[in-house]
Parts: structure tokens; C-alpha cells; sequence
């Protein structure tokens, strides 16, 4: 075990002495696809303990085969996330689809008589999503979708299996809900036309009716039925107002189940009958979010996944008289991608948790028994050897603003005071939840970083209202709820409240600026992935088709009051009062947060002299899927935070000695 530590230690003492360089313009160097700007090279000393952590490999259900003889799952053999099959537990994982693009969603074709399942990839995550085939009985795929200038998604097959519904949108922002045949690839036809985002949800049993969604924001959302003989809408929810999630018709199509928060704080199951219009909710009220449902055959049970602070729990209910029949162990983690199989009462699931590194299980109604369907690998490590979170609270905000705030903390196991990073989630309508994560686990038991994920006020999973703190001129108040949790830092004997980092992606790694700017003095670096330096210049180049989306979360740059509130929390504009170094990574292909943010605060902060460190992919987007990228990425987020987290002067001179 000492040998370890020293292994350990001088490993440490390797990446501190690495250093990062600090000129303002420092030397720019090409590898493969990637363009890094003072990003020391790595070699074989500093992977050694990374490589196991990038090893593992998770699991993804989409869901039964055709015949419910196993399980179509998402998962990496090589570079990307490809179609698999397993049918039974602990079965043989059979590889499907072969490109060099990973595949994103999929969703399975019931009809026994055309056995297929039709998947989406972008290319070089430009999010220019395509539509293929893949059909269980040739092997084959083929791509259904006319072409890379449009965005294709939420297919859904049709009764008949070989019509299918689908979305695309055009470069212009434009939306259509299009049917094709998988007979004929390369062929569809438009069914309805409109300038704001819609998506299919569902085809109703009888073939001629879909279900679609009319999504403005997160909070507000339309379910409408489109009848496809005669083109005329029907109206299911209110016109404004509501959220939705998953919609889907009943067994003879007479009613409509769908989740959403219509009357109350948190998102339930409804039905709505269309006999008589009434609506009603199925199972009992919770006061929680249930994310996910599924029927199983006869549609006598219904299985719900409810959201109890981020942790999943999965409840079965009678459906005649709510009636609770199974329900998984308290909390296991992160539980998604719920389904019942065609003709058991077993529900298959991803399942991801401190211990459990994302895999496939199937929940046994009868015996309430989960079987495990997969167990991927961990690059040698043990996942009982991770480090389980701690669900924490602070308060943040300031003065007649403060509110309490959630967080995660993973705590290293070795006596502190421990140097501490701070990890804001995306969205910002999202939420960090206790699911596995292979480098924050390197993080915590490798490098001794105490890691905190905070649930800021906007962050989903706690009711309506909760989200709707940092909407338009209320950002600001979500910045300084980071600063609430810099306090209960400061509090904690075990973490240094000298040695902070900020991390972030996309709307975090806006936050992530912004609390640099906001509080210059409180953090000891940062790092911003495919971040918002700019909110005004962000929502005029975003990508058409998302622009009002987004514009009904931060408000709309064109109102004088919202354009002041922006320019008051903008990182760009702030630049000046950011006083540490940071590292800046960006997809070159991101289509919703353009290079544009990235380049121009890593000028702003080099301007200055500050160490402002860049690196450039040039095959990614948004999401970086390729794990040649993600390896090295990782591998110079590990040298920056162990060059300003740790005692680089003391480590080195250990090292020299």
C-alpha cells in the first residue's frame, strides 16, 4: 500500500512539473484533429493511472428485440457507441451496426413480420442527424433520410411496421413531420408544416393519426393529434403553459397517457380520453417528478420512474385502482429507458449509480427481482472500490435572494484538507444526479480532488417553480448561488477553501466564466467546455431551428431590459476581472455553441497575460463522442487541475530529489 502512495505521489509530482505555458500567445500544435494552444504534451508516465477510467464502458438499453427475445443496447467496442445485441442475462453482446459515427438513439420496429429498428448518427457531432435502417433479418443497413443539410429525429414506427413518422428541420429553422416507408429509403412525404419545433410522439393503432408535441420551452408545450386524412388538429392540452414529457396512445387508441406538470409543480401521468375529453391522472400524486412510464401488454400495469433528488426508484402500479405492486430497492441510482417487455411483466432499464457503471437490467414485476442483463468492463478497476456520493444542502443567493441549494459531494477517502472541484451541469434546465462517472472517480481516488455538483436554482427535478428561478434577468441569481456554496466550503474541515476549480460545459461552462468574473478571487482556476462566454451573441448565432427555444429560458436579446441583464453577466464583457488561468475546449462542429465563444474569451484573457490554455476539435460538436478526442481531452483536464489544485512547487522539488 505505500509503495501505491509513493507510485502515487510522484506520478502527481510528474504533472505539476509538466507545466502549462502562460504566454499570451503560446505555441499552437496540430495532433490528429485536435489543435492545442499551451497544452503540454503527455507520455506514457502520466496515463498510467488514467487509462483503467477511460477504459470502462457503460451500457444503454434501447430497448426488447422485435420478439422479445433479448435486449438492443448502445455500447462502445473501439472508438464509438454502436448498435449490440444480448439475449439473455449475462449474455454474448453481438455487435450490429459498424460505422466510424456513433449511433445516438434507436428505437425497435414490433411488427414480427418486418423485424428492424431505425437509429440515428450526425457526422463529426454537427447534429445534422440521419436516419438508418437496420434490419434483423438481411443484417443490413441502409440510410432512410435525404441528406446531411436537414436535422432528422423522434422517429416512430408506424402500426403496419414499414411506414414510419418522423421530424426534420431545415437550415432556416424550419420544422416538418414527415412519413416514409422503409421499403423505399430516400423517400418521404411532408404531413404538416410549422416555423416553431414539433415532434412526433406517437402513430395511433389505426395508422391514420399521430400524436405530436408543439415544444416552445421546457415549461411550455402543446400535445396536439394530427389526423392524417383529413389534416385537422385536435387540442389535447391546454395552449400554453404546461410541460411534456413521453406521450404514447392507448392499446385501441381511444385515449392518450403523457406526462407533464398541468395543474401542479411536478411532472405526473395523465391520461386524456377522447370520448369524453376527460382528463385524469393514473397512480397516486407524487410530490416528485416522474421522468419515465411504460404499460406492459394488456396495459393492466404501469411502471413509473420517479426522480427523489436525482436518485431513480421504479414503481409498478395496478392501473384499475393505483395499487402499488413492485418497486425497486430505495435509490439505486439513475434509472432510464424504462420498457415492458411484449409479453412478460419484466421492465428493461439502463441503470447507472456511485458503484454501478451504466449497464442493462431487467426488473422481474412477479418476484420483484432485478436481473442484471450486462456488465461492462471497468479497465481493470473494482466498482466497489468507487467512492459513493453525499448528498448535501447550502444556501445560496444573496440577501433577501438566498434560497437552498442541493449538491453532490464526493469526498476522497484520505485525510484532507483536500483541494476541491466545483462541476456545474449543462442546460440549464437539467440536473446532476448520482449516476457513475468514470473521471470523477479518477478525480476523487487518483488525484485526492474533493468534487462538488450543485443543483443550482433553474435545475430540473425540483418542481416548476424551482426552474424557473434563473429564468431571463434572474441569471444573476443563479451565479451567486455558486458563491453560497464557496461559503459552506469555507466551512468544511476537510475541504481547502484556498485551492477551488470550476468546471463546466455548455450553459456550465457559462457559469463557469461567469463565476470567475463574478468572484475573481475565489477560484484558483477553471476550465470551460463548449461554454456561453456571451449570452446576446450566443442566441443570434445559435442554430436556427433552436433560437426561440432557447430564447424562452434566457429571454430575448432584443428587449432592451433582457439585453442590459445580459451585458451585466456577461463573461466576455467581464473578461478584465477574470484573474486566473483557464482552460478553454470547443468542438469546432458545435453547432449550438459556436467556436466564436471559445476564441474570443481565451483572446480576452490572454490579453491580459493571464494563462489562457485552448484546445480545438476539429471531429467534434457539442458532445465530444469520439473517445480518441475524449482520451485526450481528459488527459489535459488531469495536467491543468493537477498543475493548480496541487503544491506544483513543493512536488517538484520532491521529484528533483
Amino acid at each position: 500500500m505505500q509503495s501505491l502512495h509513493m507510485a502515487k505521489a510522484v506520478f502527481l509530482a510528474i504533472l505539476l512539473c509538466a507545466g502549462f505555458s502562460n504566454a499570451q500567445t503560446p505555441e499552437e500544435k496540430l495532433e490528429g484533429n485536435l489543435r492545442l494552444s499551451g497544452v503540454p504534451a503527455s507520455d506514457q508516465r502520466d496515463q498510467a493511472l488514467l487509462k483503467p477510467y477511460l477504459e470502462a464502458r457503460v451500457g444503454k438499453s434501447f430497448g426488447w428485440l422485435p420478439h422479445g427475445d433479448g435486449l438492443l443496447i448502445g455500447t462502445r467496442f473501439g472508438n464509438t457507441q454502436q448498435l449490440h445485441k444480448i439475449e439473455q442475462p449475462m449474455g454474448a453482446r453481438t455487435q450490429l451496426s459498424f460505422d466510424t459515427e456513433p449511433v445516438l438513439t434507436a428505437v425497435v420496429n414490433f411488427n414480427v413480420r418486418t423485424p428492424a429498428a431505425i437509429y440515428a448518427r450526425d457526422t463529426g457531432g454537427d447534429e445534422q442527424y440521419q436516419l438508418y435502417l437496420y434490419d434483423f433479418l438481411s443484417q443490413k443497413t441502409q440510410l432512410l433520410t435525404e441528406g446531411p443539410s436537414t436535422r432528422n429525429e423522434s422517429a416512430v414506427f408506424a402500426p403496419d411496421g414499414l411506414q414510419f413518422a418522423y421530424s426534420r428541420t431545415n437550415a432556416e429553422g424550419g420544422y416538418q413531420i414527415r412519413m416514409g416507408d422503409i421499403r423505399k429509403p430516400g423517400v418521404s412525404k411532408a404531413v404538416f408544416s410549422a416555423n416553431d419545433a414539433w415532434y412526433v410522439a406517437d402513430v395511433a393503432p389505426d395508422g391514420d393519426r399521430l400524436l405530436l408535441e408543439n415544444r416552445r420551452s421546457i415549461l411550455d408545450a402543446t400535445l396536439v393529434e394530427l389526423n392524417l386524412k383529413t389534416t385537422k388538429k385536435r387540442l389535447i392540452t391546454p395552449k400554453q403553459g404546461v410541460s411534456l414529457g413521453k406521450a404514447q396512445y392507448s392499446k385501441d387508441g381511444s385515449s392518450v397517457f403523457f406526462l407533464s406538470d398541468l395543474g401542479g409543480q411536478y411532472t405526473q401521468l395523465i391520461e386524456y380520453q377522447f370520448g369524453n375529453r376527460k382528463i385524469s391522472q393514473i397512480g397516486p400524486k407524487v410530490l416528485r417528478d416522474i421522468e419515465e412510464f411504460s404499460f406492459n401488454a394488456d396495459e393492466s400495469m404501469v411502471a413509473l420512474t420517479i426522480n427523489f433528488d436525482g436518485n431513480s426508484e421504479l414503481h409498478v402500479y395496478q392501473r384499475s385502482d393505483g395499487k402499488l405492486l413492485a418497486q425497486t430497492a430505495a435509490r439505486p441510482g439513475v434509472i432510464e429507458a424504462i420498457q415492458f417487455h411484449p409479453k412478460e411483466n419484466w421492465v428493461s432499464m439502463s441503470l447507472s449509480g456511485g458503484q454501478t457503471p451504466g449497464d442493462v437490467f431487467v426488473f422481474d414485476v412477479g418476484n420483484q427481482q432485478m436481473m442484471r442483463w450486462s456488465a461492462h468492463e471497468l479497465g481493470g478497476l473494482r466498482a466497489q472500490d468507487m467512492q459513493l456520493p453525499i448528498l448535501i444542502d447550502f444556501v445560496g443567493g444573496e440577501k433577501a435572494k438566498r434560497y437552498r441549494v442541493e449538491a453532490w459531494l464526493y469526498r476522497p477517502s484520505t485525510e484532507g484538507p483536500h483541494p476541491v472541484l466545483v462541476i456545474v451541469h449543462g442546460g440549464p434546465e437539467s440536473q446532476s444526479r448520482p449516476g457513475f462517472d468514470a473521471w470523477v472517480q479518477f478525480l476523487v481516488r487518483e488525484l485526492g480532488i474533493a468534487v462538488v455538483l450543485p443543483n443550482v436554482r433553474g435545475s430540473s427535478g425540483y418542481g416548476r417553480t424551482f426552474l424557473q428561478m434563473d429564468d431571463g434577468v434572474k441569471r444573476v441569481d443563479a451565479v451567486n448561488d455558486l458563491h453560497g456554496l464557496l461559503d459552506w466550503i469555507s466551512q468544511q474541515a476537510s475541504l481547502d477553501r484556498k485551492r477551488v476549480a470550476i468546471m463546466g460545459g455548455s450553459y456550465g461552462g457559462f457559469m463557469t466564466l461567469a463565476a470567475l468574473a463574478s468572484f475573481p478571487k475565489e477560484f484558483t482556476a477553471g476550465i470551460s467546455v463548449v461554454g456561453i462566454s456571451d449570452l446576446t451573441t450566443f442566441l443570434r448565432n445559435t442554430s436556427n431551428y433552436r433560437r426561440d427555444l432557447r430564447r424562452a429560458e434566457y429571454g430575448d436579446e432584443r428587449d432592451p431590459k433582457i439585453q442590459a441583464a445580459f451585458d451585466a453577466v456577461s463573461p466576455l464583457r467581464r473578461a478584465k476581472l477574470i484573474d486566473v488561468p483557464l482552460f478553454v475546449i470547443q468542438g469546432a462542429n458545435d453547432p449550438r455553441v459556436t467556436q466564436a465563444q471559445s476564441d474570443r474569451i481565451v483572446a480576452a484573457v490572454r490579453s491580459r497575460g493571464l494563462e489562457g490554455v485552448y484546445l480545438l476539435a476539429g471531429n467534434e460538436g457539442h458532445s465530444f463522442a469520439n473517445e480518441e478526442t475524449a482520451l485526450a481531452v481528459n488527459r489535459a483536464v488531469e495536467l491543468f487541475f493537477a498543475r493548480h489544485l496541487g503544491g506544483a512547487a513543493q512536488a517538484c522539488v520532491s521529484a528533483e530529489t
